[in-house]
């Protein structure tokens, strides 16, 4: 067979295969192979999770100047707390956030609410720095950590002020906040 040219070698294949010259492995090979691949695969990959992801939109911010929609609270002076809005399908977020007496860590308060009026259970609310390079594999670690209570509600104290990722996970589902101002 000629395996320097991946055609050539795909062809004298096709032709063992059509002349019968291809052996069958004898049954203790397949069966050792079958072993090592049981070993090699873990047992939750037998029925895998498909989490559905949804990236957000920001809807309001507060610091913005303009009239405030119907519903929506103004929180006063720019330098004070301010609140943002998000939407991503079908829950909105909205947060409040807060700056602390020393000027460099804020405050964050926050509700996850579905717009049809189901709760969207408990869950988990993580923030990470958006600046921060992401690794391909395992997870990192994120700068904050919340429970997502029943009533939606969640609390990240103390953040530096920065940009962050925020990712709420509920069930099979994630609200994905890319690049929140805080």
């Amino acid at each position: 067979m000629d395996f320097q040219n991946g055609n050539a070698w795909l062809n004298d294949v096709r032709d063992a295969v059509r002349a019968g010259e291809l052996v069958e492995p004898p049954e203790w090979v397949k069966e050792r192979a079958r072993r090592l691949f049981q070993r090699l695969t873990p047992a939750s990959s037998a029925t895998p999770t498909i989490i559905n992801r949804i990236r957000a939109a920001l809807v309001r911010d507060s610091r913005r100047m303009g009239v405030a929609p119907a519903g929506v609270r103004s929180l006063g002076a720019l330098g004070g707390p301010w609140q943002l809005l998000y939407r991503g399908g079908n829950v909105d977020v909205d947060l409040i956030v807060r700056p602390n007496q020393d000027g460099r860590t804020i405050n964050v308060r926050g509700q996850a609410l579905a717009i049809e009026g189901h709760s969207v259970g408990t869950g988990i609310v993580e923030a990470l720095p958006a600046d921060q390079p992401r690794r391909l594999q395992g997870r990192v670690p994120p700068s904050a950590r919340s429970r997502l209570e029943a009533s939606g509600e969640f609390a990240l104290p103390n953040l530096a002020r920065g940009r962050y990722d925020v990712l709420l996970r509920f069930g099979a589902q994630e609200i994905e906040l890319s690049g929140v101002e805080l």
